[in-house]
């Protein structure tokens, strides 16, 4: 089966075409296309429309579009069909503004132009917390999940095969160490426990702040106000602000440098904190670690070293959304797994 999969960011919209079937997918072409930021949804969309049919029409034949999840609230794992509902979920944006909100409007018209079925997987607003993991200190703020969902399930499953299991039989824990740091317990194939990885909880990350002391929060919000501490605790923090870069590559050939070394180390420090107190409810059979940051040798060493008194460690540097997309339209398209309809979960029947 041949699969088109439509991932936008920011500034670029990522495509591939990948064959997949019951063994896994493999890329075949692929291409990266850059763009200025858009004021709107609506003309961000217009901007990389023509673009996108245009590889598609370069690529047929193929069997499904998979695109990348926008942010559509808080919704169950799985594979969700590309209809208006969606579309118009995505483009309203009443969870958010994000490029990836873009991905299934995309698909829709390429689905629409080639008579093909399209598909949105894992989208990274999945939530599904047990009630004991969703309580914080305050009534009425929720902890909520938010984190790089389509990598770390799709990691999870070939970390769970490569034990010679089922994903849903084992209990895992993972991290998505990249832009931001997602970590995830795994239970029954689910993510009942999480961080909120953009402004949240959880390790810093190379541009964002994870956990903070309140006072210091307080402090900055009312000085600078909430736009102000939204950018610079989301955008401008972690590494970026106690180093001066985010560019981890730089970061790691001044290792010498004993404030780098100690940044590095206390970053080693909160992710392996936060994984091990995931292990709290349960001992994981394994843990694993994914993103780009994986492979940044002295990280990954320092992580097995804090983690593996428990449970193994399995790495798997970079990201893998393109074949994550490609195998989640596979399983729907061939019925191994019912592809849901976003109507249905944001009824009041999400099951949360």
């Amino acid at each position: 089966m041949r699969v088109i999969a439509i991932n936008p960011g920011s500034t670029s919209t990522k495509l591939a075409l990948l064959n997949v079937d019951e063994n896994g997918a493999a890329v075949v072409e692929s291409a990266s296309h850059k763009h200025p930021p858009a004021k709107t949804l609506t003309s961000d969309l217009a901007a990389r429309r023509q673009l996108v049919l245009e590889k598609a029409a370069a690529w047929w034949p193929f069997e499904a579009a998979a695109a990348r999840g926008g942010l559509v609230g808080p919704v169950p794992a799985g594979v969700y069909q590309v209809d208006r509902d969606l579309v118009e979920l995505c483009l309203a944006a009443p969870y958010g503004v994000h490029p990836a909100n873009l991905a299934a409007p995309l698909a829709a018209e390429v689905a629409e132009r080639f008579g093909v079925p399209a598909y949105v997987v894992d989208p990274p607003t999945i939530d599904e917390l047990e009630p004991v993991a969703r309580v914080s200190g305050v009534a009425g703020i929720p902890r909520r999940s938010r984190v790089h969902a389509l990598n770390l399930r799709y990691v999870a499953r070939k970390a769970a095969a490569a034990l010679g299991a089922e994903f849903a039989d084992i209990p895992l824990i993972g991290a998505h160490l990249g832009g931001g740091s997602s970590v995830v317990r795994f239970c029954r194939g689910r993510m009942v426990d999480t961080n909120d990885a953009l402004l949240g909880e959880g390790p810093f990350s190379p541009n964002r702040a994870g956990t903070v002391p309140l006072y210091g929060v307080i402090e900055y919000t009312a000085s600078r106000g909430a736009a102000a501490a939204r950018e610079f605790f989301g955008r401008n923090s972690g590494f970026k602000s106690l180093l001066g870069t985010d560019d981890l590559q730089a970061i790691e050939k001044r290792l010498a440098e004993p404030e780098v070394k100690l940044t590095v180390d206390a970053y080693v420090l909160q992710v392996a904190k936060y994984m091990l107190g995931m292990a709290a409810a349960a001992r994981p059979r394994a843990f694993f670690v994914t993103g780009g940051v994986a492979r940044f040798g002295y990280v990954v060493a320092g992580l097995q070293e804090r983690l593996e008194w428990v449970a193994p460690v399995s790495v798997w540097p970079g990201e893998f959304e393109m074949e994550a997309l490609a195998e989640g339209a596979y399983r729907a398209a061939s019925g191994v797994e019912a592809a849901r309809r976003i109507r249905e979960v944001t009824n009041g029947n999400a099951g949360l």
